[in-house]
């Protein structure tokens, strides 16, 4: 057997709206993993882009390894649409149910991977028997490609009035550190409850998300306090008291300006 196929096989799956550009370097950092096989996923949101098939040839001559799935018609329209967290993930719990990998990734196609991502995560498990979760750090990029920092305010917080005390609690965790551009995410922060992993930080066994699907039904008080399906997902694990490990590595490069490439407005 060669070593190329020694190696484990890691699933990507990556739902696309419309962003070919952005699409085609997500595709790119998966394809440059090293250390690991990777099957790439990507699942379209009645894309548009992926209904081109000059697009789609053009996309499969450059990443042989991936897989393009546009979601449509009746398929669609049984997604979640009333709220968008829903729907991202009912399109990853899709692309989770084709893998071939025993282990699965997320990437938004906005964001990509360092080339050590993967295998970073793969030697944290590894180091740590029996756990089936693991997560990276980010560093954070501007739409211009330049490094974002954190200064002042926590930019995701859905109270403009409380950004800044919870900017400065999450210093105090160890989240945010003035002057960089690295989250340091974490399932816990203070011993507490803080559920601050973004799906694609996630390297998560097979088994695991067959146990914890992501969450495709929000109740109303989940909207109202704007639960994202990551969110949610880490919420469900970390009261099931499932245990993650971190690599502690910043190796997904997180670009800021956008919610999700389904955000993206029809």
């Amino acid at each position: 057997m060669s070593l190329f196929t020694d190696l484990p096989l890691v699933t990507v799956v990556t739902p696309t709206r419309n962003r070919p550009a952005a699409l085609a370097r997500a595709m790119a950092s998966v394809a440059g993993q090293r250390g690991v096989r990777v099957e790439h996923l990507v699942i379209g949101d009645d894309c548009p882009a992926l209904a081109d098939p000059s697009i789609v040839r053009d996309l499969s001559e450059r990443f042989p390894h991936a897989v393009i799935r546009n979601v449509t018609g009746a398929e669609h329209a049984g997604l979640p649409h009333d709220y968008l967290p829903a729907r991202l993930g009912a399109l990853r719990n899709v692309g989770i149910a084709a893998a071939s990998g025993d282990w699965i990734s997320q990437l938004d196609d906005d964001n990509e991977f360092e080339p050590d991502h993967l295998s970073s995560l793969l030697e944290c498990l590894a180091a740590s028997p029996g756990i089936e979760v693991a997560h990276s750090w980010r560093r954070l990029f501007s739409p211009d490609g330049s490094p974002y920092e954190v200064a002042g305010e926590n930019p995701w917080h859905p109270d403009p009035a409380l950004r800044a005390s919870s900017y400065a609690r999450l210093v105090d965790l160890g989240v945010f550190r003035p002057g960089s551009s690295v989250v340091r995410d974490a399932l816990r922060a203070g011993g507490k409850e803080f559920n601050g992993v973004d799906t694609s930080e996630l390297l998560v066994s097979r088994g695991m998300h067959e146990r914890f699907p992501f969450p495709t039904t929000y109740s109303r008080w989940w909207r109202k306090l704007e639960w994202t399906e990551d969110y949610a997902w880490c919420v469900l694990l970390d009261r099931a008291k499932v245990t993650m490990v971190c690599s502690e590595k910043p190796t997904l490069r997180y670009s800021m300006g956008g919610y999700s490439n389904a955000a993206v407005a029809r």
